[in-house]
């Protein structure tokens, strides 16, 4: 533990943390910093999940062209899946109720990904599961590959 991760008293900062005690970090893998910085709302995890499958869908039903998704959905779906990325790869978060944003976590929610989006009317509806694939492909992978990389049919850039 750093000396930033201790208040004036001298004792860790960790312990103010709701949910997650410093015994318990060191437990789940977390660097005593990730646990520092603000978690992150349940809400806006999922809706970084939910945005990268419904533009990867979108994508997908489109292919490249005058129908592709507008660019301001590439740049929107790329900015979520490279949050995504760093809270699995590079910079542990936490959620706010505590919970750790771990691969199980994160397989979890995309696996129920179809439960939060309409079930009709989205751009690529039937191309959702095979979006989601690709999100959780580009995700686990141990090197970044950004959405935009993605071809058309969903074969690897």
């Amino acid at each position: 533990m750093t000396t930033s991760d201790r208040s004036d008293d001298g004792a860790s900062g960790l312990a103010a943390r709701p949910g997650i005690d410093a015994p318990a970090a060191s437990t789940l893998g977390l660097a005593a910093d990730a646990l520092a910085c603000a978690p992150v709302r349940r809400a806006d995890f999922l809706a970084r999940i939910d945005q990268c499958v419904r533009y990867l869908a979108a994508r997908l039903s489109a292919g490249v062209g005058p129908q592709a998704p507008a660019a301001s959905g590439v740049e929107a779906a790329e900015l979520a899946s490279a949050q995504l990325w760093r809270w699995l790869h590079a910079d542990p978060a936490i959620l706010d109720d505590g919970t750790p944003i771990t691969f199980p976590v994160f397989d979890n929610a995309l696996q129920r990904v179809g439960e939060r989006l309409p079930r009709r009317g989205l751009p690529g509806q039937e191309h959702l599961l095979r979006a989601a694939w690709l999100l959780a492909e580009a995700t686990h992978a141990p090197e970044r590959a950004p959405i935009a990389g993605f071809t058309p049919a969903g074969a690897r850039p």
